[in-house]
């Protein structure tokens, strides 16, 4: 499989992660408006899943612009190192509340596990853009967009499976 269906592929499960989780808050929701539990939830699973899909997209743009090569992978690897920056700092930052808010919904070494992959992708990424890695450089941009359709992916399984007790009182807004 080329990178650009794989790219495509990357687009086209994000969007269906997106939509999925939609239905699952539609189906598990009761009256009014969403609770600060479920917008951070639902907020972390879309910036992943929508994340992926945009810079899935990036290639193809960029490509369409002129560059090409060590350069297209260079500059794509550089947004999506920009991307995950912004998300993880405001997610670390966000997730502090609702530790405390919300204990029973966060599992302290699934948490550390998927901010040390956020991390480790980065450093990836830096790689990339830092001139390493030229012939895997594809290889390592979809590599750090899977790990984006990990985290939705994760988020979408403990968004369905695990609730926070206050949910069910609507104590959580």
């Amino acid at each position: 499989m080329d990178p650009q269906e794989l790219l495509t592929t990357i687009a086209e499960i994000g969007i269906a992660l997106a939509g999925f989780s939609g239905l699952v808050v539609v189906l598990r929701k009761s009256d009014g408006p969403l609770n600060a539990i479920e917008k951070y939830r639902m907020s972390v699973l879309l910036a992943t899943a929508f994340g992926a899909m945009f810079l899935a997209l990036m290639p193809g743009i960029l490509q369409r612009l002129g560059l090409s090569g060590d350069v297209l992978w260079k500059v794509s690897s550089g947004f999506l190192v920009a991307f995950s920056f912004i998300f993880v700092l405001t997610w670390v930052l966000s997730s502090r509340r609702f530790f405390r808010l919300a204990r029973e919904i966060f599992n302290v070494a699934a948490f550390a596990a998927m901010t040390i992959g956020h991390l480790v992708n980065m450093l990836l990424q830096i790689a990339v853009v830092l001139g390493f890695w030229s012939e895997q450089s594809a290889g390592v941009y979809l590599l750090g967009l899977a790990w984006l359709l990990a985290h939705a992916s994760q988020q979408f399984v403990r968004m369905l499976f695990i609730q926070p007790s206050s949910m069910t009182n609507g104590a959580a807004d």
